[in-house]
């Protein structure tokens, strides 16, 4: 303390229980984001992409998916990919006291687009072991060529 001013110098504060009250805020705001990041979780699959003469395939990879949870949308040139799931949970104790149902819903979504409009019908997908398949032949049967008149 400053003797003439009756004021605090600068380094005279004990500062340590704000610095404990800082880190708990800290601790609070990390842990309540992480809980809620487990929640809003959209991390995205891997897809790969490659091609021959002929056609494209696209790869993705959803390990834990089940066929039914994945749909396939074509729209022009795009390919959209999406996988949902749906989980209930529901525990009862022994003695019915207690009864807690958790209901959950995730969903993740891709969309590849590719230089030439997919033809649906033409479009294969398998799905085995967590990979999904999809190949798009390049040659697409909707493709027309125009005469040109002249000399």
């Amino acid at each position: 303390m400053d003797k003439k001013n009756n004021r605090l110098e600068r380094f005279d504060m004990d500062m340590s229980p704000f610095r404990d009250f800082m880190r708990q805020m800290d601790t609070f705001f990390n842990e309540s984001f992480k809980q809620i990041n487990t929640l809003f979780d959209s991390r995205p699959f891997g897809v790969n992409l490659s091609e021959n003469e002929n056609e494209v395939i696209v790869t993705a990879e959803l390990p834990g998916c089940k066929r039914d949870q994945i749909e396939l949308e074509t729209i022009g040139n795009q390919l959209r990919i999406t996988a949902r799931n749906n989980a209930v949970t529901e525990v009862n104790n022994d003695k019915g006291d207690h009864y807690q149902k958790q209901q959950s819903f995730q969903q993740m979504e891709r969309t590849i687009a590719l230089p030439f409009q997919i033809p649906e019908a033409e479009t294969k997908a398998s799905y085995h072991d967590g990979q999904l398949t999809v190949t798009i032949p390049k040659n697409n049967s909707q493709k027309r060529f125009i005469d040109i008149d002249g000399d």
